[in-house]
């Protein structure tokens, strides 16, 4: 087997994994590229039946398509937890969702806005955790 052939494979394999490696930022700026285009997009939920919106539903819309999932319903770890599930594959990282809120500025009349981040996993990711 010749070198090319074997880089081939090796690319192949690697574009096949199961796990959405992205950073931070590459994530904000492509979902902020698309977040325009989210109303038109399928409806994506969480565990507890709650939509996500704008930034969120545009980042996971992305993720389920490049993933290959049939689901649009997606848990976070204490979602997983109640519901007695764990990912399928250790190298499952599950996508990174942003959330935001304003905090009081001690001594001042301000807020300043607090980003935050967490992650959700897609139900096909999933299976019940044995026992």
């Amino acid at each position: 087997m010749n070198t090319q052939t074997t880089n081939t494979q090796n690319t192949e394999v690697a574009t096949q994994a199961k796990h959405y490696r992205k950073t931070v930022v590459e994530m904000y700026q492509e979902a902020v590229e698309k977040v325009v285009d989210s109303k038109k997009s399928a409806t994506q939920i969480s565990a507890s039946g709650n939509e996500f919106q704008g930034l969120n539903k545009a980042i996971l819309n992305e993720a389920k398509a490049e993933l290959g999932f049939k689901s649009n319903k997606w848990f976070n770890k204490k979602q997983m937890d109640e519901a007695n599930l764990v990912p399928k594959s250790e190298d499952d990282y599950g996508v990174i969702l942003f959330s935001s809120k304003l905090k009081d500025i001690p001594n001042s009349n301000k807020k300043e806005k607090i980003i935050t981040y967490y992650r959700v996993f897609n139900e096909d990711s999933l299976e019940e955790l044995p026992i």
